[in-house]
């Protein structure tokens, strides 16, 4: 008994110092968290590199890039099919997204790029109805930002993104489904909220609307 509890200890710890939250929180950024899903913003200034941590398994995974970004370097420790192995994330474009298997993983991250970056991770929690087999991968988008509108750029069972323009002096469109909007403009750049309510522009929004609940725990 004595052993199976210091065992247990001994994995509470571990997880504890592979927080990224705790040894990568000049990087990791909390914005919220729910049953839904938990979002978190990630910067990284020129060059700068974050120690080993962990990111727990989710059913998916939506990345938002709100500023240009250069390669990102992952010394992976565990994970499927890449335990041991060292990937470099392409170069990414402001307003791009990515859609992926949020599996488990352990690693470090070196960032090569010249310039600072920003995007935020979501995690989500919800039934993953109709899981693409492959990361989908959306390119940037421009919208006439004197008009109020939203377009969908992908949908499937579990979710729907759409970016949104919000014209200036104009309230940006409501959703009827639990969301999460990214701010991709102005001074709140870069800031994701849970289902807000309708905000003034102008304001230019990526939009994660969850079409299926949560998973019970």
């Amino acid at each position: 008994m004595a052993g199976s509890m210091r065992a247990l200890l001994f994995l509470i710890a571990a997880a504890y110092a592979q927080d990224p939250y705790r040894v990568a929180g000049d990087h990791y950024h909390l914005q919220f968290e729910n049953a839904w899903v938990r979002a978190t913003r990630v910067t990284y200034g020129p060059h700068e590199q974050a120690p080993v941590h962990n990111h727990p398994p989710t059913p998916t995974t939506v990345y938002v890039y709100v500023s240009n970004g250069g390669v990102m370097r992952f010394h992976h420790v565990t994970g499927e099919h890449v335990a041991g192995f060292t990937f470099d994330r392409r170069a990414v474009k402001a307003g791009g997204i990515r859609f992926a298997h949020g599996a488990p993983e352990t690693h470090s991250v070196e960032y090569l790029g010249d310039l600072p970056t920003e995007y935020v991770r979501i995690e989500l929690r919800t039934d993953p109805k109709d899981r693409p087999t492959r990361d989908v991968r959306l390119p940037p988008a421009t919208m006439d930002a004197s008009k109020t509108g939203a377009e969908t750029q992908f949908e499937n069972g579990q979710i729907r993104i759409v970016r949104v323009m919000c014209a200036a002096g104009e309230k940006c469109p409501a959703a009827a489904l639990p969301y999460v909007d990214v701010v991709m403009s102005g001074e709140r750049r870069g800031e994701a909220r849970w289902s807000p309510p309708p905000a003034e522009g102008p304001l230019e929004l990526v939009r994660i609307e969850l079409k299926t609940p949560p998973i019970q725990p």
